[in-house]
């Protein structure tokens, strides 16, 4: 041992005794080729590791590799051939949250065309140019799990196809994966990209399921369902019939069907104005929508509970290029109870398909353009009496104002067919329970939960503070004719509560108008006591001025009004001013619903007679 260790020290030496007669050149020439060898060695070793880390990254919470299963993926570049992907264990897991999450999940891919010069000629000429995008599955991979790689287009696969000649240079192109609820047996195992001409991957991410197209940004979006298709980038028309395999199709509290959301074009010379109307015509399944384009709307909802057949294909016959966005999205389930509203616009709320309701006693939808503005249809009046007819002796029956009324005082009396609340009304009829420890009924605490959800009310220790906003009540048991007067009539109180600027428009025009007439309106009120209107309350006769003439069309705004001079029982109470009102055949009415129909054109693009901008 103690040899070995001697036989060690005349190696060391030896070898020191040859560095040191070096030349100081061929110490740096030797010192170099050791640092060489070594960052060689760390390159392969880095390689070994990484060789199949993909450059394209996939975005979901914290940001990852994809897995890449040829060069083509590890370079995130294709070109004439397939990009193949696959997830990790904690990417699979990612879709699954997210499914668990929202109730749908997708892939999105980010792509640019980078055509090279001689394939910039093959796409102005007539040969074809195909990006086609599908998910890899079990059926891709050996039973060791080595990947089957395929060098021809396998055109049996569900995919999604597009001719590259009409593509734009950078898009991004979702895909859903079906619906399950057992979603970790539906997850795929990975993805591939096949381009014809240089395609980069720029980035991937799994996000909840949007169906459609969205051509507003500088990234154009495309959606599909889990059965692939045709992509026409061109054309703004869609297949939603395969978007039933991801969003439910039935409405209840477990679960809520999608809404549509469209987008519309801001260019003011396809806008609707007072001397021109331009209306979209909207092709859903055979049912045929009419989308006022007027300038102050930009995005208007569609539930797809409302339409007979929302799982078609969908086009756009008349003013398709006023169309920027067209996307099916998933909305929230209701859970124990209905406190999240549908999204919709008022023209869409008179049919909708009761057989869709997430409760048998009432829907609850808001108004897509105006936050904080509420509607309830109920089932029948005995539901709508619950909810709201002793709020209603409280804000405004005359001679109960102010006063919680007892079930036995509330004894058979008759609220109203239909109702509109301001939140600080409502607020006032809770925070009164309150101090006098008045105990409610459960459809009352029920609507306290609606609106504290929903931001019209929030809570403030004990009692609640008012927001902006306000609420419509009608019901199914009012007949059709009345339904729609009603919506009207009501769905103006609403925008009366929420916009200073509409209330003291009105009031100029109140005190402004034809004083006769106004006080012809007034006796008119005092004449039916079943309305029960406190005609002394200022701010309550300017609401229902605005609202008796702008429930009905500008052109029979008059007439209405002669009508009511008609009437024995007003003839009875105000003999003069409703002779003058036949007289002047309803002129003063008239004059005032000019004015207020340009004030509310001119702001919200809706008109007397009509608070929608969807009709049928």
């Amino acid at each position: 041992m103690k040899l070995h260790k001697f036989d060690l020290k005349l190696q060391r030496l030896a070898l020191f005794n040859k560095i040191s007669a070096m030349t100081k050149t061929q110490k740096i020439l030797s010192l170099a080729v050791i640092v060489f060898l070594l960052l060689d060695i760390a390159a392969g070793i880095i390689l070994l590791v990484n060789k199949n880390k993909s450059a394209v990254k996939l975005v979901y919470g914290d940001t990852s590799s994809l897995y890449a299963l040829d060069s083509a993926a590890s370079k995130g570049t294709v070109n004439n051939g397939y990009a193949n992907f696959k997830f990790t264990e904690e990417q699979k897991e990612g879709f699954c949250k997210t499914y668990r999450e929202h109730g749908s999940v997708a892939l999105t891919v980010c792509l640019q065309l980078m055509p090279t010069k001689k394939q910039k000629e093959l796409l102005s000429s007539d040969t074809e140019a195909v990006l086609r995008y599908g998910f890899l599955d079990n059926e891709d991979f050996t039973i060791n799990g080595k990947f089957i790689n395929k060098k021809y287009p396998d055109l049996r696969r569900i995919q999604i196809q597009a001719d590259e000649k009409k593509a734009p240079a950078i898009f991004d192109l979702s895909f859903a994966i079906q619906k399950n609820d057992d979603i970790e047996k539906c997850i795929p195992q990975g993805f591939f990209i096949y381009s014809t001409v240089r395609c980069r991957i720029v980035a991937a991410c799994i996000v909840p399921a949007e169906i459609g197209f969205d051509l507003r940004n500088e990234f154009p979006y495309y959606g599909f369902a889990c059965n692939g298709g045709l992509l026409d980038f061109e054309n703004r028309s869609f297949d939603f019939s395969g978007s039933s395999m991801v969003f439910p199709v039935q409405s209840n509290m477990k679960q809520s069907m999608p809404e549509y959301r469209l987008v519309l074009s801001e260019n003011p010379e396809s806008k609707t104005n007072s001397e021109h109307s331009v209306r979209i015509q909207m092709n859903v399944g055979g049912e045929k929508l009419y989308i006022n384009n007027v300038s102050s709307a930009k995005e208007l909802i569609i539930p797809s509970g409302s339409l007979k057949a929302p799982f078609s294909r969908v086009e756009f016959t008349d003013n398709a290029e006023c169309l920027e966005s067209l996307i099916m999205r998933g909305t929230k389930a209701a859970g124990e109870e209905v406190l999240e509203p549908v999204r919709t616009d008022p023209g869409l709320i008179l049919n909708y398909k009761t057989s869709q309701w997430r409760t048998p006693e009432y829907e609850l939808y808001e108004w897509d353009r105006f936050p904080g503005i509420l509607f309830f249809d109920t089932r029948d009046y005995q539901v709508q009496d619950k909810l709201f007819r002793r709020l209603a002796f409280f804000v405004e029956k005359e001679g109960y104002k102010g006063r919680l009324l007892t079930n036995e005082e509330l004894g058979d009396m008759h609220g109203y067919n239909a109702h509109d609340y301001s939140a600080q009304s409502i607020a006032n009829f809770f925070n009164k329970a309150t101090e006098l420890n008045f105990q409610l009924n459960e459809e009352e605490l029920l609507l306290k939960r609606i609106l504290i959800h929903n931001g019209l009310l929030e809570s403030d220790g004990l009692y609640v503070k008012a927001n902006d906003g306000g609420l419509v009540s009608i019901s199914q048991e009012t007949p059709g004719w009345s339904r729609t007067n009603l919506l009207a009539h009501e769905g103006w109180h609403t925008i009366f509560f929420r916009d200073a600027e509409f209330r003291n428009f009105v009031s100029a025009v109140y005190y402004t108008f034809d004083p006769d007439s106004r006080d012809f309106l007034i006796d008119y009120f005092k004449s039916q006591p079943q309305l029960g209107y406190d005609t002394n309350d200022e701010y309550l006769m300017h609401n229902e001025f605005m609202a008796y003439i702008m429930q009905q069309r500008l052109s029979e705004v008059a007439k209405y009004f002669v009508h009511l001079a008609n009437r024995g029982s007003v003839i009875n109470f105000t003999p003069d001013l409703a002779a003058y009102i036949r007289q002047t055949e309803g002129r003063g009415f008239e004059d005032a619903a000019n004015a207020l129909n340009d004030f509310v054109f001119d702001k919200y693009g809706i008109v007397c007679g009509n608070i929608a901008l969807i009709s049928r």
